[in-house]
Order: C-alpha cells, then sequence, then structure tokens
C-alpha cells in the first residue's frame, strides 16, 4: 500500500509539473492576458481539469472530484489559518456531509490528507515594492513549510511566483517534496516603474 501511494503521488507530481509548464508557457507568451493571480490560478485549475475532473465516492458517499481551490486549513490549534490556491485532495478520505452526530467543520468539509497544494503568486506592473513582494513570497514559503510539519502525509507542493514588474531572480527553493518556479515574462528585461 505504502508503495503505490508514492508511485500515485509521483505520476501526481509530473502531470502537475507538465501542465505548469504549459502555464508558464502560456504566461511567458502572453503576459497581459493574465491580468490577476485569479486568472493565474484559473488557467491552471482548467488545464488541470484534464485528469482531475472525474466524481469520484467519498468517505460519506456521496461524490467529488479530487481537484478544489481556496482550500483553508486547520493547523493543529484547530484555527483556520492557512489557505490554499489549488488542492490535490484524496477523495475517499473526504466528507461533505454530516453522518449521525458527527458534525464537519464551519468549512463544511473535511478530509485527511493533501496529495498537491499549489501556491500562487502575481505581482502586477503596480506600486508593489520588491520587499513587500519578496515578503509575500516568504509568507507562502512559510505556509507551505508549516503544513509539511502539520501533516503527517507526504505530499508535493509548488511555489509559483509570477512577476510583471522586475525581474528579482529569486532562487527557487527546492526538495524532492516541493518545487518552485519565479517567471518574469520580458525577454527585453524592461523594469516597470510606477
Amino acid at each position: 500500500m505504502v508503495k503505490f501511494y508514492f508511485w500515485k503521488m509521483n505520476t501526481d507530481k509530473k502531470f502537475v509539473e507538465k501542465k505548469i509548464n504549459l502555464l508558464i508557457s502560456e504566461f511567458k507568451k502572453y503576459p497581459e492576458k493574465f491580468l490577476t493571480e485569479e486568472d493565474v490560478r484559473s488557467y491552471l485549475y482548467h488545464l488541470l481539469l484534464s485528469k482531475y475532473n472525474r466524481s469520484e465516492n467519498c468517505q460519506d458517499g456521496t461524490q467529488s472530484i479530487p481537484l478544489h481551490t481556496e482550500v483553508r486549513w486547520y493547523g493543529t490549534s484547530g484555527k483556520l489559518r492557512l489557505l490554499s490556491d489549488i488542492v490535490i485532495l484524496d477523495v475517499s478520505t473526504l466528507k461533505t456531509s454530516e453522518i449521525g452526530r458527527l458534525r464537519l467543520p464551519t468549512k463544511g468539509f473535511v478530509f485527511s490528507y493533501p496529495k498537491v497544494i499549489i501556491e500562487i503568486k502575481l505581482r502586477r506592473k503596480t506600486r508593489e515594492s520588491d520587499t513587500a513582494f519578496l515578503n509575500k513570497i516568504q509568507v507562502d514559503r512559510n505556509r507551505i513549510r508549516n503544513l509539511h510539519v502539520e501533516l503527517s502525509r507526504n505530499f508535493t507542493s509548488f511555489l509559483l511566483i509570477f512577476d510583471k514588474k522586475r525581474n528579482l531572480k529569486i532562487r527557487s527553493e527546492e526538495r524532492e517534496d516541493h518545487k518552485e518556479y519565479y517567471i518574469y515574462p520580458y525577454q527585453d528585461h524592461k523594469e516597470y516603474r510606477v
């Protein structure tokens, strides 16, 4: 069972990486197609649906798909304090309805663990300073690290950083269970100052 889980996790990781690379290619070709972070997330979600749009049985007898956005996480403190942009989860552990006396958390669903978590950052050509943007990136890095620590299961995480303002040449972190991409789409290295 453990070998199957890691094999399955690896196939999920490879598929997601392939779709991330398609998104990056599109962003580099047509950066103005993506006006907001939601545009980037929606485009990637659409790409991922080609594999993750099949309904599966949930633990409570309902059905859902593995792909979801804006998923909130309860930390060990029991408070909603972490929010993930895109999550691929194990639907067989998902509960979306109350059974008997078992109440759902306030978010209306519960599941055991994610397979993949994707965080997305987009800086537009606005007044956001380099320092403020780098701080936001660090917040997401810390959130992902916290999830890896708090969740007992292995999962893959990605941090996608899209920057339209200036090429900061950010050094991406990479581990076996985590990968980052920094994308600056302009070849002429123009910087946008507002």
